[in-house]
Formats: structure tokens, C-alpha cells, sequence
């Protein structure tokens, strides 16, 4: 296996904290002696991402639309079928992980090709408890104690627990379609030979639980069954999503398997695998989640994500990177992350500016730099909507378009999540804000809802 990466475990390298030297010390003259221009200068980085980002969307949703997402049925079967290993970390889960277990139990796939491990914290009992007899092909992996709690690096022991051709992740509250990993296989018998990983889709059955759950539910319709996919037929890299994506064994072990100090391993992941010549690709099947119901959980979820994003964008721009993994690490990645962060300051200004009239910020927005922030702010909300208009169709969950009206309100929450992110990654960089989940609801309802 190739040397573990755990280039997230410092925030800068040398020569990254000499470059940031440079600019703080350079900006920090800037600003004293023209703040305007210290402005413009950020407001312009700020307005080239949301517009590489913009661009990247439509090119991703047009390259997606005409895409066939039904497929024939699949047969996988016997000595036919390639070992796949599931690897669920889990802490403090005594309520999901039976839920999680019934669910892995109902997969269409041959029990002797499946090695199921869950990955449990040394004092975690009450998981231990909560899951009771385990079937013949599920078993708990402990994870010892001295390297950093999060989830990359349970699954980085669990890796080394288990010799499968296939390894695939599920969380606690994971509810995967029954014929995944079917189509899984089948992806990878009929795929092209680079291809090293693929990701299924993602949705939530509690989507009618609250507004916010709505909202999440839109954004993941647009996200999993148009961007990703549409970023797939374009050859580029995939920002993974923290669970059911698969790898072939080889291709993780030449990637270096998980950084263990990056929270978002998988958008991280998604990269190296490209920068080491693999393709990766999606698969027409779903696994339904628990969405976070509160704006609290929503934040602290997406805090987490938004510091992974901050820590992959700072990791590969270490190191010279071809130009498709450049194009998702700074439009799909490092935008997410800057426009969360700066979207509020320019925006509050630009109101100070119309509303007050206050004259002092009229070099900011008169000229070419205010014409293109009010052409990105214009066509990209407008893009934006279309995207979220077109993104229920595929599963015919037309009444999510309602939830649209509260779209500020959750940019709203992106920019508490950005700013709580900067924060963690100044201060806990590697502190991993586990996401709350409810007690967890019965497989055969969450099917239902789905």
C-alpha cells in the first residue's frame, strides 16, 4: 500500500506559510494605504470563483441533462461477483446501528462476497450494545485509541482489516437502495479500465420533517443526480460524498487511502484518486440519509464540510495539479468556501452603498469590478433558481420547489457555517463536529418515504 497521506495534519507547509507571510504583510500595507483597493482586490478573487463555480454548473447540468439514468436490470452473480468490504464508522449510534445492519441485510448481493465492519471508538459500548448479534458477514473492527477521533481514519483501519476488491462506506443512518451494490459491481465490470471509483446518489427520506430538511433535499437532488453526474461525463474529478462511494481496493491503496486529518476525506479522496490517473464515475441508485432538521445540526454539519473543503483547497495547491483536478478544487471547493465567506461583507457594503448612499464606497461598486459583481449577482441567482427548479425532476419531487423561497435564508446559514469553519480551522482545525442524529427511523419507513 502507498504511504498514507496525512498532508492535512498542518495547516500550511513552509513554503505556503512563507507565501502567506508575503501577502498578510503585503495586504496589510494595502489596506492602510488604499483600503478600497484591499477591497476590490477580494471582492475580484471572490467574483472569479462564484464565476468559475457558475460556469462549472451549467457545464455540468448540460453535460447531465440528456443523461439516461434508468438502467437495465443487473445480474451479479456467485463466483462471478467481486468482494466488496463495507465500512461503517460509527460513534455513540445505539439507536441506528440495528437500523443500519437490517438495512445492509436487505442488499441484493451474495453473502460470501460481503465483509461488513463496523468501526467502533475503544469506549464505545453503547454502539456495541445497540447492534446485539451480528450476522455471519458483519463485524466490529475497534479502533485504537492515539490518533485523531474522526471518520477518515477508522476507515483507514478498517482498510487494513479487511482484503476485499471493492471497498465501499456507509453511515449509521444509511439506507441504500437493494440493488446497489449490484450496479456497483456491475460499473466496475463494464467500466473503463482507469475507472476507480464510483459514487452512488444521494437523497433523504425525512425530507417533509422541516423547512430546512426541504431545502437539503433540493440541494442534494441538484447536487447528486445532476452536478456529479454531469461533472462524471465530463471526465472531471468528483467531490465524493461522505458515503456510499466505492473504490476499487488498488486504486485506494495507490491513492494513499484516507488523510485521517481532513474532515471532508471524501472531497480530498475525490482529487487524489484523479491526480493518480483514475477516472471516477456515478452509479443510478440511491441511498437515503436522516437529513438535519434544525438550522443548529444544519450549521454544525456544514461547518465541518466548509473546513474539509478550506483544508483540501489549501493540501493540493501544495503541488502542481492537472488542469481537471484544478478546475474542481478551486470552482468546486475553493469557491464554496470563499463565497461563503466573503458573499456577506461585499453584499453588506453593497446595500450600505445603494440604501445610504454612503459615497465612500463608490470606487468599490462604480466601474468594472461593481458591473460584474451585479452581473454574477443577477444571472447567477437566476441560474441558480433554474438549477433548483430542474433539480426535482428526475425524482418527481415537484412540491420541494416550494421550499425555494427560503433560499436567502439558507445562503444565510452557509455564511454562519463558512465563518464557524474559519474559526475551527484557525483554532481545531482538526476537530470533527459529529453531526446529530435522532433516535432513527425503521428501514421499511424510511423506504416508504423515499
Amino acid at each position: 500500500m502507498g504511504a498514507a497521506s496525512t498532508e492535512a495534519a498542518r495547516r500550511f507547509s513552509p513554503f505556503q506559510w512563507r507565501i502567506l507571510g508575503g501577502l498578510g504583510a503585503g495586504l496589510a500595507i494595502l489596506l492602510a494605504v488604499n483600503p478600497i483597493m484591499t477591497a476590490k482586490l477580494l471582492f475580484g478573487l471572490n467574483a472569479a470563483l462564484a464565476g468559475g463555480f457558475l460556469i462549472l454548473r451549467l457545464a455540468a447540468m448540460a453535460a447531465s441533462y440528456t443523461d439516461d439514468i434508468h438502467c437495465p436490470p443487473l445480474e451479479v452473480e456467485g463466483t462471478g461477483a467481486p468482494t466488496i468490504a463495507l465500512l461503517c464508522p460509527l460513534y455513540n449510534e445505539p439507536q441506528s446501528v440495528k437500523n443500519l445492519i437490517t438495512a445492509i441485510g436487505q442488499l441484493d448481493y451474495p453473502r460470501e462476497k460481503l465483509d461488513v465492519l463496523l468501526l467502533l471508538e475503544v469506549d464505545d459500548h453503547l454502539t456495541e450494545k445497540g447492534a446485539g448479534t451480528l450476522p455471519s458477514f458483519v463485524r466490529i473492527v475497534r479502533i485504537p485509541s492515539g490518533g485523531p477521533r474522526t471518520k477518515p481514519n477508522a476507515l483507514s483501519i478498517g482498510l487494513s482489516e479487511t482484503r476485499a476488491e471493492i471497498v465501499g462506506i456507509y453511515d449509521a443512518e444509511d439506507r441504500p437502495e437493494k440493488d446497489q451494490l449490484l450496479k456497483v459491481a456491475q460499473a466496475f465490470r463494464e467500466g473503463p479500465a482507469d475507472l476507480g471509483c464510483v459514487q452512488a446518489r444521494l437523497n433523504y427520506y425525512n425530507r417533509d420533517d422541516s423547512f430546512i430538511t426541504r431545502l437539503f433535499a433540493l440541494e442534494y437532488s441538484l447536487h447528486f443526480d445532476w452536478f456529479l453526474s454531469g461533472l462524471a461525463r465530463l471526465g472531471l474529478p468528483l467531490p465524493l460524498g461522505g458515503t456510499s462511494n466505492f473504490v476499487l481496493r488498488s486504486a485506494l491503496e495507490d491513492a494513499g487511502g484516507w488523510d485521517p486529518y481532513n474532515v471532508t476525506e471524501d472531497a480530498d479522496l475525490g482529487i487524489r484518486l484523479s491526480r493518480c490517473g483514475y477516472r471516477i464515475g456515478t452509479v443510478d441508485s440511491t441511498t437515503y440519509e436522516e437529513a438535519t432538521d434544525t438550522a443548529r445540526r444544519w450549521v454544525k454539519q456544514r461547518s465541518r464540510w466548509l473546513k474539509g473543503y478550506l483544508q483540501t483547497w489549501i493540501v493540493h495547491m501544495r503541488s502542481i495539479i492537472g488542469w481537471r483536478e484544478a478546475i474542481v478544487l478551486h470552482f468546486a471547493l475553493g469557491a464554496v468556501f470563499m463565497n461563503a465567506v466573503v458573499n456577506p461583507l461585499m453584499w453588506c457594503l453593497f446595500l450600505a452603498w445603494i440604501v445610504l448612499r454612503l459615497e465612500i464606497f463608490s470606487p468599490l461598486f462604480e466601474g468594472a469590478l461593481g458591473t460584474l459583481c451585479l452581473f454574477l449577482f443577477v444571472a447567477g441567482n437566476a441560474a441558480h433558481i433554474w438549477c433548483l427548479l430542474v433539480a426535482p425532476l428526475r425524482r418527481g419531487w415537484y412540491e420541494l420547489t416550494e421550499a425555494m423561497i427560503g433560499i436567502p435564508y439558507y445562503w444565510f446559514l452557509q455564511s454562519a457555517a463558512g465563518y464557524k469553519a474559519l474559526l475551527e480551522f484557525v483554532f481545531a482545525p482538526h476537530y470533527w463536529d459529529k453531526t446529530d442524529h435522532s433516535e432513527g427511523e425503521d428501514v421499511l419507513k424510511a423506504t416508504r418515504h423515499a
